[in-house]
């Protein structure tokens, strides 16, 4: 109880002090345990340290696994290093990881690939110290959702050697600040063990939004989400099913959420931790992936949703456009707006998009109208466009 309270209330401290409070003493801590900046540029070498969150769950944490298993079945070798406990995360996933302790005094050659965002990454360099890196390829794995990176993320540059991006609009997104190597290292997420085969068998539509508190609520819009569905159909008509990771990391918003959806019994909230097993079951049981963000750096739950066969309904901006194609995704149309969430620090001009509820609504209700008549006719296994 004290750590998760400790870990609660002092990224709550982080979370609403100004950039300039929260950044200063980060930078001077780097700069005192770090340098100035790499001195040594290392070629890529072995032994190859992949560093995450690999037992925190959420976005960061599947980010890592996947390219963990892509390392592997391309046959490289590599050290999976969990930092979940150091960088004040709550623990979620069992698994065999190194520990911080366990590699700290490797501090030869090799590559070390490190998927965490700054300010974690910056954090987690102080914590490593500066032999460790040395004489090692730094990459820096970062998934970013606006069309610019904010001050401390381009003082982090000068601690790497490369950095990748899941996607394009991450890449160029880092790309406009360095002259360092950037590149697209999509996720390959692997095939799932089975498809969604038929449709809206009884009448109902049934919708799906998963989202992590950990990640900025307001970006991923769940509000918009409701109201594009409660503008889409009467009570009877479809399903919601909006699965929250994380819950404890935003009970403020959390509350919201539940009070919001409370009136509509035919919108269900799940917060409780799930496997990879019933995760697969919890997209099977649903017609349609419903997303109406307002950025992503990628939008890996869009993917995992598009690769099990269902309808995708999501904004048609940031990440998700690099993979949303097909006659099954629907991008949703939106307006450019400034960022209103101070989250992202001194990024000049941020924007993100607002998705158009009532295009989102047209596009459900013109989905389940097809599927309902294909599921009539007993034709629901054939992909059909609108």
């Amino acid at each position: 109880m004290g750590a998760s309270w400790m870990r609660t209330h002092l990224k709550k401290a982080w979370r609403f002090l100004p950039p300039a409070l929260r950044e200063f003493p980060l930078k001077l801590l780097c700069l005192m345990r770090i340098g100035r900046r790499r001195h040594i540029q290392a070629l890529a070498n072995t032994p190859t340290y992949i560093i995450g969150n690999f037992r925190a769950g959420g976005g960061l944490s599947r980010s890592a696994e996947l390219y963990v298993e892509q390392m592997r079945q391309e046959n490289s070798q590599c050290f999976c290093v969990d930092v979940s406990k150091e960088m004040l995360q709550s623990l979620k996933k069992e698994g065999s990881f190194l520990s911080l302790a366990e590699v700290k005094g490797e501090v030869g050659a090799g590559c070390a690939i490190i998927h965490l965002n700054p300010p974690q990454f910056l954090w987690l360099l102080c914590k490593l110290g500066k032999k460790f890196f040395e004489h090692k390829h730094m990459i820096a794995y970062w998934n970013w959702e606006l069309e610019d990176i904010p001050p401390l993320w381009k003082f982090a540059l000068r601690f790497v050697d490369a950095i990748e991006t899941p996607s394009t609009f991450a890449r160029d997104a880092v790309a406009r600040n360095t002259p360092k190597a950037v590149t697209v290292h999509p996720h390959v997420v692997l095939p799932p063990k089975a498809v969604k085969q038929s449709f809206c068998h009884d009448g109902k539509l049934r919708c799906l939004f998963v989202f992590g508190m950990a990640s900025l609520v307001s970006r991923k819009n769940p509000q918009a989400t409701v109201a594009a569905f409660l503008r889409a159909f009467a009570p009877g008509e479809a399903e919601l099913t909006i699965k929250v990771i994380q819950a404890e990391a935003n009970t403020a918003a959390w509350k919201a959420l539940k009070a919001l959806v409370a009136p509509h019994p035919h919108i269900r909230l799940i917060s409780e931790w799930m496997d990879d097993a019933a995760l697969e079951r919890l997209f099977l049981a649903h017609d349609v992936y419903l997303s109406l963000h307002r950025s992503e750096g990628y939008g890996l739950t869009i993917r995992e949703a598009m690769l099990r066969n269902l309808y995708v309904v999501a904004t048609g901006w940031s990440g998700n456009m690099d993979f949303m194609k097909g006659e099954r995704a629907f991008a949703v149309p939106y307006t450019l707006v400034p960022v209103n969430d101070t989250f992202f620090g001194n990024v000049p001009n941020a924007r993100w998009a607002e998705p158009d509820t009532e295009a989102a609504a047209e596009i459900l209700r013109n989905i389940r109208q097809r599927l309902v008549f294909l599921a009539d006719d007993k034709l629901a296994c054939r992909p059909n466009a609108l």
